[in-house]
């Protein structure tokens, strides 16, 4: 493949043919001998200078079957012997037709409908479930056939597309053929099925496919960038999928929540790090006092009870859940490391289950939930923020759940459909009109716990791998590429952090707006700014300044930048500025302080720092200032009081330590000074120590202590004496 992308295609030849004559394909052989036949003759019309206005076309079809080759000589080498997945199924649906499976799944299909069609008090339920696992058998088959088979035949091609169409399939069998085209592409590329994806997207009028369609498509076209851009044959398909009413607003969708996978590990550990931990260490303390003044405190209702909500705050609780509530609201994938251990059941074993969605006519649900469950079943049918595999997986954890806790989960079930059958009207419509972005959701996170979890995951090309960058995608490069997508885009990555890709796409979004939004600038800057590159953030700040010279976020910045740069007579300008628009406030006060001790003005400096010190009560944030400045101006006697305030108020960090152990080894208390000394090094380790003491050698010789009696120090604390 390497020299077919580097379009060294003699060279490509050769290898191809060796590796032929390894697989002793006589089909292949002739296939190639055909190929080398058409390049030849290209390059002899070339070298005649021959003008031939179809000569790319003809490479790109040349280059293709190249590809198509290299990928059947590889099945051809290991179909028979190779354990992967994809020969397993290939080797065991070898001779079986697509037909014959389709045709045996409408036979399921009709079985189970006329067992339906009784009354429920007469149906026979356990000929309804063995439908229901034959049927199922069957779309599993399906799904195999169509994935494994390399390259699609156009007869298939035809069944396939009159199968997602045909309304009496029911729908679930119809989204997991689209998941089996998106899965075969993610073995070996295929222009049928990718045709097929997109076809399915067009011509469907049902979400649940569309949206799946889509999804595929845009991971395959960002996977096989350099294939799909050789092919004439998809043009116009893509430009049929183009021009359906909602495909803007569904690529606009799709883009998010695939790039929002992103920030999946990091909410992960954020949860199981952070939140879920401190609301279990808070929970026994919670269920103490309740247990204790049950008597006075109703736990059922929280809202009626401003005690229990007070001891929800007090524990921390309640901001913790708040931050649980956000994530969830913001779309985030919160439950992944939950469900993560509940991919072990059987039933993930088929790989076909990871695509399956959830439906109630699935033998799984019907085994999991008993008659008087019907509340139960709807609650997880309708839960919002568990994609189809994690309800797969509530439902086989279900049935190992003891008869007592079941009951408690009918009566909880009962109060939250309650709760559901009271939203207004217009919360209702807010509902249907989210019903596709639930829909795109769930399936992204479906392909994600697949990608991230399936025990064979390394058999399938990457696609949700990487930063799974869609600019300038191609054929699509006037929506993905749109300003509106850029903007969230951009909006995203630097919420979340991902500055790097801020800066890609912030500053593509100013290339390709006409007119620049001064707050793209602001946004630019600070992405730059977060990756230290101080003097390209500066220079966007300064040009959002031209838009807005009243803007205290970016006139804060913007010192803070001159401040890093070493420039304290700027920064001081801007802290000026910020004191005119926004007066005695203690950071800025703080903030102008620092730039003055910076420049060498201490005495101006620590008059600001006792100002800020009078205005801050309560924190009293200018003590180490003060106690600084009051050290380098010679007067140790405030200085050491200072230091001792901060010390006594249990918040001493190991350069206070430090700074004190400066003070007493200039008022010449040696022993005192290296006490403090050996305190520091309790906090930290020796380098640091060291690192911290050294950097502060040019005060210190300033107060008459030489740098080699500083040394001398040094080894007196870090000995073990």
């Amino acid at each position: 493949m390497a020299c077919i992308d580097s379009q060294q295609l003699n060279a490509a030849i050769e290898q191809l043919s060796q590796l032929i004559a390894e697989a002793n394909n006589v089909t292949l052989r002739e296939r190639l001998e055909q190929v080398k036949m058409s390049y030849d003759f290209m390059l002899r019309y070339l070298a005649q200078g021959i003008l031939d206005p179809q000569r790319n076309d003809v490479l790109s079809h040349i280059i293709n079957q190249l590809c198509t080759l290299t990928d059947l000589c590889v099945i051809a080498l290991q179909e028979k012997d190779s354990p992967e997945i994809i020969y397993a199924r290939r080797r065991e649906l070898g001779t079986t037709q697509l037909s014959d499976l389709i045709g045996q799944i409408h036979t399921q299909v009709n079985k189970l409908a006329l067992l339906q069609s009784v009354d429920s008090e007469q149906r026979d339920r356990q000929a309804m479930l063995q439908v229901m696992k034959t049927r199922e058998q069957c779309e599993t088959s399906i799904f195999n056939k169509v994935w494994s088979t390399f390259p699609t035949p156009q007869g298939d091609a035809e069944l396939i597309a009159q199968f997602i169409a045909d309304t009496t399939v029911p729908l679930p069998s119809r989204c997991l053929m689209v998941m089996a085209l998106f899965l075969g592409l993610m073995s070996f590329y295929d222009e049928n099925k990718l045709i097929l994806l997109i076809d399915s997207y067009t011509s469907s009028t049902e979400s649940e496919v569309q949206l799946r369609a889509i999804i595929s498509v845009l991971l395959v076209l960002n996977s096989y960038r350099s294939r799909v851009v050789r092919s004439r044959a998809l043009s116009s398909h893509i430009v049929a999928m183009t021009e359906v009413p909602t495909f803007a607003s569904d690529m606009s969708m799709v883009m998010y929540r695939l790039i929002s996978t992103r920030n999946t590990d990091r909410v992960t550990r954020r949860v199981t790090q952070d939140i879920m931990p401190d609301i279990i260490k808070a929970s026994p303390d919670l269920v103490r006092k309740l247990r204790d003044r049950r008597s006075e405190i109703d736990p059922t209702d929280l809202e009626a009870n401003p005690e229990w909500q007070q001891m929800l705050e007090d524990n921390g609780v309640a901001a913790k859940m708040e931050q649980f509530s956000q994530l969830q609201q913001e779309g985030s994938d919160v439950f992944i490391s939950t469900f993560s251990r509940l991919k072990t059941f059987p039933f993930f074993h088929t790989l076909s289950n990871w695509f399956m969605p959830y439906h109630s006519d699935h033998s799984v649900v019907q085994e999991s939930f008993g008659d008087d469950e019907h509340l139960l079943r709807d609650m997880v049918a309708q839960a919002p923020f568990m994609c189809n595999s994690d309800r797969y997986s509530f439902c086989l954890t279900l049935r190992n759940i003891p008869e007592s806790q079941r009951q408690m989960m009918r009566m909880q079930t009962q109060q939250q459909m309650a709760d559901l059958k009271e939203m207004n009207a217009e919360q209702v419509i807010e509902r249907r009109n989210q019903q596709r972005d639930t829909i795109a959701t769930r399936c992204v996170q479906d392909l994600y716990r697949f990608f991230k979890l399936f025990s064979r995951r390394r058999e399938f090309l990457p696609a949700m791998a990487g930063n799974m960058d869609f600019g300038n995608l191609p054929y699509l490069e006037d929506f993905t590429d749109s300003p509106e997508n850029l903007q969230v885009i951009a909006e995203f990555y630097l919420k979340n952090e991902f500055d790097d890709d801020a800066v890609r796409y912030f500053t593509r979004l100013l290339a390709n707006s006409e007119q620049t939004d001064p707050i793209v600038l602001q946004k630019l800057g600070f992405a730059y700014e977060r990756l230290g590159n101080t003097r390209e953030a500066l220079k966007l700040y300064k040009r959002y300044e031209l838009a807005n010279d009243e803007d205290l976020w970016t006139l804060r910045h913007i010192a803070s930048c001159y401040r890093t740069l070493h420039k304290p007579d700027k920064a001081l300008e801007y802290y000026k500025r910020i004191e005119q628009l926004q007066p005695n406030q203690i950071s800025n006060t703080l903030n102008m302080g620092h730039a003055l001790l910076e420049n060498g003005r201490t005495e101006e400096a620590l008059q600001l720092y006792f100002k800020a010190d009078l205005m801050d009560e309560t924190k009293h944030r200018a003590w180490r200032p003060i106690a600084w400045c009051s050290f380098l101006l010679g007067n140790d006697e405030r200085s050491l009081d200072y230091y001792n305030r901060i010390i006594e108020s249990g918040n001493a960090t190991m350069t206070d330590y430090i700074n004190r152990g400066h003070v007493l080894l200039c008022s010449h208390q040696l022993s005192d000074a290296i006490a403090d000394y050996r305190q520091a090094l309790t906090l930290s380790d020796s380098k640091t120590l060291r690192e911290t003491i050294i950097a502060d050698s040019p005060n210190l010789q300033a107060r008459g202590i030489s740098e080699r009696d500083l040394r001398l120090v040094i080894d007196a604390i870090t000995s073990n004496h």
